[in-house]
């Protein structure tokens, strides 16, 4: 942790969709290694009340990553960035693809752009594990992406330019596929919620609970907080070189299997569930080899 205090003491650095739920996390940690933090957000989805307890310590700057003068204003003089900014709902971009394309696969090119321009040091990509697409076995980030939906084809593709960026301009960026993240801060509302966040919010307030698909589908779920911690620990190594790396646990179970969880540890039974036909972009089972992951967490080196 010295290390990565001492990384990021007085450091600048930007965090796009940082008022967001995993970029919220990111910003927190940030601030709490004294690094000099702003935020990039057109708070679509992200929530002020996210940043209340560090907000009088963060800049933001209130904006739209598909504005190339946004992107390059705010990538001016600062040295790391994390972009988070992105549609992030699998079933919303089957609705809407190319609200999809143009956030995800437009905004990304900009951030590329501006960073470039701005003679970034260090640029994290958030991407996805639904990148993968469905497989019967773990995902290896060696694998051939399958992409099934609007937003996994979108994220593949801010991989690529992520790629671009490297081999063209000498860009150091490192691409993170994320498995299922909860946590603090996660949206229980709404049709797009994430799974944990609306499962745990139904049971506490005795409503029925709605699966779309069987419930077997399995998942890798892990903490917003090792998420955001993860994020700090890659971007202070010295050779990114557009090293992609699975964030996950490397554990997966069943969406039925995670409802007797969140029974358990609420003490309380869910009242029903619904089961509904399975959506469209929906992945069937999702399992992750972090093996890359757990090396980076366990030599905690300069480089890897």
């Amino acid at each position: 942790m010295n290390n990565i205090k001492n990384f990021y003491d007085n450091i600048d650095v930007l965090v796009t969709g940082g008022a967001g739920f995993i970029g919220s996390h990111i910003i927190k940690q940030l601030i709490s290694l004294n690094a000099k933090v702003t935020v990039l957000d057109n708070f679509s989805t992200g929530n002020l009340n996210n940043l209340k307890d560090v907000i009088s310590k963060v800049n933001i700057i209130y904006g739209d990553i598909t504005n190339p003068f946004t992107c390059k204003k705010a990538t001016e003089n600062k040295k790391i960035v994390f972009h988070l900014a992105a549609l992030t709902s699998v079933a919303y971009s089957v609705l809407y693809p190319e609200t999809c394309y143009k956030i995800n696969i437009t905004g990304t090119k900009n951030i590329l752009e501006a960073c470039k321009i701005n003679k970034i040091s260090k640029f994290i990509y958030s991407s996805s594990a639904s990148v993968y697409g469905n497989k019967n076995t773990e995902c290896k980030e060696s694998d051939e992406p399958n992409p099934e939906s609007p937003y996994a084809k979108s994220k593949l593709e801010g991989e690529k330019l992520c790629f671009e960026y490297n081999q063209k301009y000498n860009l150091n960026t490192a691409i993170l596929r994320y498995f299922n993240v909860y946590g603090e801060n996660q949206n229980p509302n709404g049709e797009y919620a994430a799974v944990v966040a609306k499962f745990k919010n139904c049971i506490k307030n005795n409503k029925p609970i709605t699966i779309f698909g069987t419930g077997k589908q399995t998942r890798d779920f892990i903490d917003v907080k090792e998420v955001a911690n993860a994020n700090l620990l890659i971007a202070t190594k010295d050779n990114l070189n557009n090293k992609i790396i699975n964030i996950a646990t490397g554990k997966s179970i069943s969406l039925l299997e995670l409802i007797n969880l969140l029974e358990a540890d609420l003490n309380k039974k869910a009242k029903s569930i619904e089961f509904l036909p399975a959506r469209a972009g929906d992945i069937i089972h999702s399992s992750a080899n972090c093996q890359k992951y757990k090396n980076i967490i366990k030599d905690n080196v300069s480089s890897f």
